[in-house]
């Protein structure tokens, strides 16, 4: 485990997306390897959550944006002599890759729930607290009570079609959040304010503190400044800032 906590806030809707995403993932993932009838509830209720957010979006074309936007970026970053060549022509070849498989892939995301009726039962019914129950659906408990590895291929086969999505958004991510340089600062009486520079897009903001902080990071902020401050929680109360100064890392992500 990290010895640090982190702190994000995305600076475009499109990153935005990304990070519900990605958790999303991470959730599914987790479950998908726990099997079981409440491990199977959980992780259909993620991929429920899933297509909800592309259904708002053409996804892949988002992500087909951000690739040759990130591809455009890496071709710039290699006219540098500092620059690792080799590292830098395998994220390329990961990127292009990743958009080939998202090109030979077709249709909408969403469009898997008009294929399965058991899903768009459930989507009928997911926002509805405790909606799901054996008497509101009993062909959901009638699939529940299927043997478990009937019910695995089955989840696979509705889930499989988006591992170019997850690995993507992932990848996507992981080089954003290694573009920036991490930087040591101090807010004082728990707030810290810097501008931007408006000519550098920022993707995303980082602060990360010590695991054993009693306070927590609350970050906001636009395309030309942003701002810390750091809380301190309470069972009955609303958070409040404090007002000791605390040290932090801040990582600007602009890639």
């Amino acid at each position: 485990m990290s010895e640090q906590i982190t702190y994000e806030l995305p600076l475009s809707e499109r990153i935005r997306t990304f990070l519900r995403l990605e958790d999303l993932f991470e959730q599914m993932l987790h479950f998908s390897q726990h099997d079981g009838e409440w491990q199977n509830r959980a992780e259909l209720g993620c991929l429920l959550d899933i297509i909800a957010i592309s259904s708002r979006t053409d996804l892949r074309n988002e992500i087909t944006k951000e690739i040759e936007r990130h591809t455009k970026s890496f071709v710039i970053f290699a006219q540098n002599p500092k620059v690792d060549r080799e590292k830098l022509e395998q994220s390329i070849e990961q990127l292009n890759q990743l958009n080939r498989q998202l090109l030979s892939s077709s249709g909408r995301i969403e469009q898997v729930l008009s294929r399965i009726d058991l899903l768009k039962c459930l989507a009928q019914r997911h926002s509805i607290p405790g909606g799901t129950c054996d008497f509101d659906l009993p062909v959901y408990h009638f699939w529940l009570n299927k043997p478990l590895n009937t019910r695995r291929e089955q989840i696979h086969s509705w889930t499989s079609h988006l591992e170019p999505i997850r690995q993507s958004i992932s990848l996507l991510l992981q080089f954003i959040r290694q573009s920036a340089n991490p930087t040591q600062k101090i807010a004082h009486s728990g707030y810290y304010q810097q501008s931007l520079d408006g000519n550098q897009p920022v993707q995303l903001l980082r602060v990360s503190l010590n695991r054993e902080s009693s306070f927590f990071a609350e970050i906001s902020g636009g395309k030309h400044r942003f701002t810390v401050r750091f809380m301190q929680p309470f069972e009955s109360e609303r958070p409040s800032q404090t007002s000791n100064d605390i040290d932090f890392t801040l990582n600007i992500c602009q890639l």
